[in-house]
């Protein structure tokens, strides 16, 4: 006895299996174009406003790297370049810690999260990357330029008091210029970056960032929550003449 070979399925067996599998990949296509689309149609909002005015320059205008070695000639030509007092990047001292270690500095940015109280001051982290300071929180414009980069800041009794909001989402906090002197490895901080501020200037006051409305977003959430609604009712009523 041998055993028959099997054939293929043809005719409409095999068609119905080819559009069963079309159809989620017309579905997927569609849903991507559909979502660019939808980015791409999104309203364009003026940032202009949101640039906050009377931030002084950077001391240094470049970043480099250094290594942890001793005699890392970057770090020592940046701490000897570097003017007492001179504003500082967050991104400028992650590059390299040691060159600031110990120094005066100036440091601006917007006040985010949470003021944590503690004993004689309090922590508050600070950002000082392009939503803080030129074009506000990404909900509102959706624009995006590079990440969230700050860092974390002791405010002594006297100075935390005066920042009335901090930022979140839809909201950009108080822009503060604080001076102090930065700690590579601050033991209150868990050995952790920090400046130690000891005079607080209020740049610019916190302000709320409505989301534009995105009109064709607004239609099609209509016509797809009309598509299920309809769908629902043409189930339940085929399932009662069944």
């Amino acid at each position: 006895m041998t055993d028959r070979p099997t054939t293929p399925p043809t005719g409409p067996r095999r068609e119905r299996t080819r559009w069963l599998l079309l159809w989620p990949a017309v579905g997927l296509t569609l849903l991507v174009l559909g979502v660019v689309w939808l980015e791409a149609a999104a309203p364009e909002v003026d940032v202009a406003d949101r640039r906050v005015d009377g931030v002084p320059p950077l001391a240094l205008e470049d970043v480099r790297s250094c290594t942890r070695q001793a005699d890392d000639t970057v770090a020592s030509d940046l701490r000897e370049a570097f003017p007492s007092g001179g504003r500082i990047s967050s991104t400028q001292v992650f590059a390299c810690p040691s060159a600031f270690d110990g120094l005066s500095v100036t440091y601006v940015g917007e006040a985010i999260g949470e003021v944590l109280p503690r004993r004689g001051g309090a922590w508050v982290q600070v950002n000082d990357d392009i939503y803080a300071l030129e074009v506000g929180p990404l909900v509102g414009h959706r624009e995006q330029d590079g990440f969230n980069t700050g860092m974390s800041v002791w405010l002594p009794d006297g100075l935390h008091e005066r920042i009335e909001e901090v930022g979140r989402p839809g909201r950009r906090g108080d822009v503060i210029l604080v001076r102090g002197t930065l700690l590579r490895a601050d033991p209150d901080d868990g050995g952790g970056i920090t400046v130690r501020a000891e005079e607080l200037e209020l740049l610019a006051a916190s302000i709320e960032i409505e989301d534009p409305l995105h009109v064709p977003q607004l239609i099609v959430a209509l016509v797809l929550a009309a598509l299920a609604v309809a769908s629902v009712v043409w189930a339940r009523r085929r399932a009662r003449r069944a």
